[in-house]
């Protein structure tokens, strides 16, 4: 999902109540990329800025709104984000494998909240509305008081979140693009052996340290996986966009499906194949991200219809002309 608001959950139902929900779907990862949440639970608060991501599990009660909602309200502007949703399995950090105890996303850097309890009379006996989302179906109850009211709580069936800027980028010293899976922060288990149910990817900032006569950014590729791209902030070193286009912006959104092929845009290629490659490099321009998925996903219709679509998408590949000889010509 892509999201967008301007008005907090709380205070907002037709009544005036506080507006609360849980979903026995599945688990809620959620990136901010355009102002900051916070984020009320019946475990506790947390609060998640762009740069950050929270994971809501199934059945929690929790409630969203904008941390600083002043911003909004001064100049028009409105919190955006992306969220996935899993319904089996749950997110878990990957298996390091060869690289050992350390590296990537780190458990000692997953916060979660401590339990927070309304005593206020007013709020602890406050009439609400929680809504829950159940077979992909919305449903609404009122509730005579507040879900905030656990005093105290223990187990590990809860909310966290997580600085992407604590994550530590294990990369190529040599030569070629590694597999975008060594940048794994979370991922849900699937049912086949080597392919997840869905992977939390990010492309941090990070030094590219190959030998020369390589080729950095992302080869061009099929595969089994659903590729959702995203960018937080900056820009993404791979789809730099025809002259005017603005390339990839932040918020905005690509979706590469099952088996379709899909690589760096002409601009981008062309930059890089003339790139020597000759001494280490620092990308620090964005934060970019992926949510993979074994699943196939399908489009809603407002995704296919709404104006902000790029219809002319596959034309950033325009250009990427034939660079090998044909046998004729190597005669």
């Amino acid at each position: 999902y892509v999201y967008a608001f301007n008005t907090n959950m709380s205070g907002s139902a037709s009544g005036g109540e506080d507006l609360h929900m849980y979903n026995s779907d599945g688990d809620f990862l959620i990136v901010p990329q355009q102002e900051a949440l916070w984020i009320q639970t019946e475990i506790g608060r947390l609060t998640v800025a762009p740069g950050e991501i929270c994971v809501i599990p199934r059945g929690i009660v929790f409630t969203v709104n904008i941390l600083n909602p002043e911003n909004t309200a001064e100049d028009g502007s409105f919190a955006r984000g992306y969220m996935l949703e899993i319904f089996r399995s749950h997110f878990i950090l990957p298996e390091l494998g060869p690289i050992g105890s350390n590296g990537l996303a780190n458990s000692r850097d997953f916060l979660h909240p401590t339990a927070h309890y309304e005593s206020e009379d007013s709020q602890a006996n406050k009439s609400c509305i929680i809504v829950n989302k159940f077979g992909q179906h919305l449903f609404q109850r009122s509730n005579p008081h507040s879900p905030y009211n656990v005093v105290a709580w223990h187990g590990n069936y809860l909310p966290y979140k997580y600085d992407l800027g604590r994550f530590c980028a294990v990369n190529s010293v040599t030569y070629d693009h590694p597999d975008p899976s060594i940048y794994t922060v979370l991922t849900a288990k699937g049912d086949e052996n080597g392919t997840a149910l869905a992977d939390f990817v990010i492309f941090p900032p990070r030094v590219m340290a190959t030998d020369q006569n390589t080729f950095r950014p992302p080869w061009f590729h099929r595969n089994v996986m659903t590729e959702f791209m995203g960018l937080i902030y900056g820009k993404y070193d791979a789809k730099k966009g025809k002259k005017g286009s603005g390339g990839f912006v932040p918020g905005g959104a690509s979706l590469h499906s099952i088996m379709t092929p899909h690589g760096p845009d002409a601009a981008s290629y062309d930059a890089n194949v003339k790139n020597p490659c000759d001494e280490p490099t620092k990308f620090e321009g964005g934060l970019a991200f992926m949510f993979e998925s074994s699943a196939m996903c399908k489009l809603s219709q407002y995704a296919l219809n709404c104006g902000q679509r790029e219809r002319d998408y596959a034309s950033c590949w325009d250009g990427l002309d034939r660079v090998f000889p044909t046998q004729a010509e190597e005669k």
